[in-house]
């Protein structure tokens, strides 16, 4: 870790984001400096146009005042200068077949605006390089503005200039780069801002990924110090929670071991029994406690399991259980797909199918089995012929040791742990179960598990 003292950033978010503040203020100062001298500079232009057109028409009353050819042409040569040349002729230097342009449109409003005199005249506007000069590619007057003004007599004083007009679309640039401005800023500000709370990205990250039966791997502590703290205080608070758990399912354990031992000298003495209807009814109790540890032990792993994540077939582990259903005279079918690659715990996935197609065995008397892909995941669907659950009790069902009295009663058994350890198993594997009654009556049960990858395919043999 760099010392506080050799480190160039600043350390807190508070003052990394009032550096990004200050950043972007002053680039917005700059570019409106910039702005600034740039619209002087138009200004400036503009006034070097005005002068220019307000020549024209001084030229053009002073050439018109003469009345011999020869005067004109020499005033004409006199009166011009670096930045406009002007010529007296009998023709228009502009062509009347010249086409007009949006170019050719916007000087001709712009001269009638600077000189409000040319718009009572006939006057020709045009651009060299438009066409309006048809003097071939080597002539002189390429690439710059031409501008032609009848006299009375019907001679034309012509005018050639690369100044005028040369601001006309500085505006529209102005505004380009002002926009193109703002949107760097924008982009770096975005930058400078994910750079300074990626710590943040990756602690919601570490916390939404948070799982008791993985190898948890510290989150590394770097970034401001608000940041820091709050990743020292995960990684403290995510061993603090692995070892409650760890403990609390320990404490369980021994206690589970303590009961099996009345429970199995129970069992025993109940042999001796001569009543047999009796001992059938002990046993059933004494097998229903059992059951009811067993539950509780698996709630309280939180849907962990010691036994390592690979490559295991769904398709396979849903049709064991199945058989062992059809093997006890149940009502169970399965259809869909005979193969369904998925990467978890055989055990674990066992279980979660087991409580599913059970429970829809045990409370609506029949289950169809059908395994089918939906997009990244396969999803297996369970529906049974019961009397579905209410949608108000959908959430409620898999909260532990929740028992719908409607159809879920005592007289079926069970601990009301079924559906809550098969959610944890199926969240601890990145699935889902979603419940929906059928419109035909019963409800219908969807496991939903990511396909597994098919570099993870090759990894592994399938179980």
């Amino acid at each position: 870790m760099t010392p506080p003292a050799k480190r160039l950033w600043p350390d807190t978010v508070a003052s990394r984001a009032i550096l990004i503040l200050v950043a972007a203020l002053l680039a917005f100062h700059l570019l409106g400096y910039w702005a600034y001298r740039v619209g002087v500079e138009n200004l400036a232009t503009a006034g070097q146009d005005r002068g220019l057109a307000e020549r024209i028409v001084s030229i053009k009353r002073a050439i018109a005042s003469l009345p011999q050819a020869p005067e004109r042409d020499r005033v004409a040569h006199d009166l011009s200068s670096a930045s406009l040349e002007v010529h007296w002729s009998k023709v228009s230097l502009v062509l009347g077949s010249a086409p007009m342009t949006e170019r050719t449109r916007a000087m001709e409003a712009r001269l009638k605006q600077l000189a409000p005199e040319l718009a009572a005249e006939s006057f020709r506007v045009g651009f060299a390089d438009d066409g309006a000069l048809g003097a071939g590619e080597a002539n002189a007057y390429k690439h710059v503005m031409l501008v032609s003004v009848r006299l009375d007599d019907g001679s034309w004083v012509n005018f050639s200039s690369s100044a005028l007009g040369a601001s006309q679309h500085l505006d529209w640039g102005l505004t380009a780069i002002m926009i193109c401005f703002a949107v760097a800023i924008v982009v770096v500000a975005l930058l400078l801002l994910r750079w300074a709370t990626r710590p943040l990205r990756d602690l919601a990250i570490a916390a939404e990924r948070f799982s008791l039966d993985q190898t948890p791997q510290p989150l590394p502590e770097h970034g401001p110090v608000e940041v820091r703290r709050a990743a020292r205080a995960f990684n403290t608070m995510r061993e603090r929670i692995r070892h409650l758990v760890a403990e609390r399912t320990q404490a369980m354990a021994a206690v589970s071991h303590d009961l099996r031992t009345p429970i199995t000298r129970l069992r025993l003495r109940s042999e001796f029994l001569d009543d047999d209807a009796t001992r059938v009814l002990i046993d059933a109790d004494l097998s229903e406690m059992e059951a009811m540890i067993d539950s509780t032990l698996d709630y309280l792993r939180g849907g962990t399991s010691s036994e390592p994540m690979r490559p295991v077939d769904l398709a396979s582990v849903i049709e064991t259980i199945v058989d062992e259903h059809a093997d006890q005279g149940h009502r169970v079918s399965l259809v869909g797909l005979s193969s369904a690659p998925v990467r978890g715990g055989v055990l674990s996935l066992k279980r979660a199918a087991s409580n599913i197609i059970g429970n829809a065995v045990k409370y609506g008397q029949a289950a169809k089995v059908t395994i089918a892909e939906a997009g990244d995941s396969f999803a297996v669907v369970v529906e049974d012929e019961g009397p579905g659950i209410a949608p108000a009790d959908r959430e409620r069902v898999f909260h532990p040791f929740v028992r719908l009295e409607e159809s879920r009663g005592r007289q079926t058994g069970g601990s009301g742990l079924g559906l809550t350890i098969a959610l944890a198993i199926a969240r601890s594997h990145d699935g889902s179960i979603v419940l929906e009654n059928r419109a035909e009556g019963g409800l219908r049960v969807t496991l939903s598990l990511p396909k597994l990858s098919a570099s993870g395919r090759d990894e592994l043999p399938l179980a």
